[in-house]
């Protein structure tokens, strides 16, 4: 089976947010309930997130989109918020290193910044998704910028 069967987020082809958000929704409660069945709604929470970090930015520019943050919000999955956070870290894919964390600090920054635009109205998805993406990437500019003051201290 192809993994990227579902490659779009569910509701993408309505005509404004408030459908699309009403459809996904939708979308997600019924994946839930009937993978809650079958005892497996852990797992589906972690797959809807991997699903839901391939939303583009909103009409502000700041991500999720609109439709995509409002369910967040709403549903308040830690294990959604997990699939998410993954798949936008695996979403960065192979990359060519600089020395140092500085591409991490670019990267803890972009995601500060859109945890900051939506921490009045989205405060979760802020919170933990977006300031969660922050740590990881800022552990990781700390994490670099010692292994290059290590390679330098060995030449």
């Amino acid at each position: 089976m192809d993994e990227d069967v579902l490659a779009r987020i569910p509701g993408d082809d309505e005509p404004d947010d408030e459908k699309k958000r009403d459809r996904l929704a939708a979308w997600i409660k019924t994946v839930r309930n009937k993978c809650r069945d079958l005892d497996r709604g852990d797992v589906a929470d972690n797959c809807i997130g991997k699903l839901l970090s391939n939303a583009p930015a909103g009409k502000d520019n700041v991500w999720p989109c609109e439709p995509v943050r409002d369910v967040l919000e709403e549903v308040q999955s830690e294990r959604m918020f997990s699939g998410v956070h993954i798949g936008l870290y695996n979403a960065r894919g192979a990359h060519w290193r600089g020395e140092g964390g500085d591409q991490e600090r670019e990267l803890a920054d972009k995601y500060r910044k859109w945890a900051n635009a939506l921490q009045y109205s989205h405060p979760f998805v802020a919170s933990k998704l977006l300031m969660g993406m922050v740590k990881t990437y800022e552990q990781e500019a700390s994490r670099e910028d010692t292994a290059a003051g290590i390679r330098r201290r060995l030449r």
